[in-house]
């Protein structure tokens, strides 16, 4: 995004005039110098997560002859909290765009800009409807596209820095645990029973780590009607492509023990997305003992999310403390019956 941008403002969000002034500069760049905006109107998208999301609904009218018709165009706008980190997830996002992704039933954002002095990065609003919906409605098909869409991004040639390797994930999640026996006394013998078994069968380093998406689950994924969007890159990283399974398999699983009928049986959700991954990932012979430990693994620290965390106001009150204890000791129950 080209300047003028001045210095960032003091408060935690940009006023309208800012904004405005940070938009009309933007659609300069994407459109050229005719692009005049005429209207805008800013949407909270979501709460959730470290960043706020926006979507701009932009009034666009090109300059010609007579009174060009107006056109409509749809941003989202996140803010980051130190300039690096917008900056990195704006070269990644132009990086799988080069890719050609989308050739493999995939889409990301596009990168629309970043201003580096307000931290914010402007992308393409990308439609599609939750993939639970389309699970539910769909089943196999959009499973398999889903299987597909992963491996794909796991294939892109990708150069990230951070790395995510098994000790370092163990180390994480031993401060966790600890929390989590604090918080449930009954359940010590377990938990530690759980480590142990998570630690004596860790698997090795990737030789060729992959790229990873790094916090994949379900909010994560639309579905567009035939291809896959994968939205938040921000936790990128490379390493084993299973991580990213185990933590979408976690999420699929909790979804299905809290709602059961909304989905088919979890099995069957699991090996239709494994089935279809393996399909285009073939050379891979123990990816399946390595996805059930990183999926072992996120189910703990789900756990530990849940019986700990009380950061968000939604997890307070003694009602919200109570369910997610109640849902916490359940997901016990259940990593007690997984074996890496």
């Amino acid at each position: 995004m080209s300047a003028p941008y001045a210095a960032p403002p003091t408060t935690g969000t940009l006023d309208s005039e800012l904004m405005h002034a940070m938009l009309v500069a933007a659609l300069r760049d994407v459109l050229g110098p005719d692009a005049a905006l005429e209207a805008w109107r800013a949407t909270p998208l979501s709460k959730r997560g470290k960043h706020g999301l926006v979507r701009y609904d932009l009034d666009v009218r090109r300059a010609g002859p007579g009174r060009p018709p107006l056109k409509r165009h749809r941003w989202v706008g996140k803010r980051y909290e130190r300039e690096d980190d917008g900056n990195r997830v704006a070269g990644v996002l132009r990086a799988l765009s080069a890719v050609g992704l989308e050739r493999t039933g995939v889409v990301v954002p596009r990168v629309v800009g970043y201003s580096l002095s307000r931290r914010l990065l402007l992308m393409t609003y990308e439609a599609g409807e939750s993939v639970v919906a389309a699970i539910a409605r769909e089943g196999e098909a959009v499973l398999s596209a889903i299987g597909r869409a992963m491996a794909a991004l796991h294939a892109a040639p990708m150069r990230v820095e951070s790395v995510r390797t098994p000790a370092a994930e163990l180390a994480s999640l031993r401060p966790k645990l600890s929390e989590v026996a604090a918080a449930f006394p009954s359940e010590v013998e377990a938990l530690r029973r759980m480590q142990d078994e998570l630690e004596c069968v860790a698997p090795r380093d990737p030789v060729t780590p992959a790229f990873l998406h790094g916090d994949c689950g379900l909010a994560q994924l639309l579905w567009t009607g035939s291809r896959v969007v994968v939205l938040d890159l921000d936790d990128c990283a490379r390493g084993d492509p299973a991580l990213d399974l185990g933590n979408l398999f976690t999420q699929l699983r909790r979804l299905t023990l809290r709602k059961p009928g909304k989905l088919p049986a979890y099995a069957s959700l699991r090996h239709a997305i494994l089935d279809a991954y393996r399909r285009v990932s073939p050379g891979d012979p123990d990816l399946f003992f390595r996805v059930a430990w990183y999926e072992r693994l996120a189910l703990l620290r789900k756990i530990h999310s849940l019986a700990c965390d009380r950061t968000r106001p939604r997890h307070q009150g003694p009602e919200a403390v109570a369910r997610r204890k109640a849902e916490a000791l359940n997901l016990v129950a259940v990593a007690q019956s997984d074996a890496p």
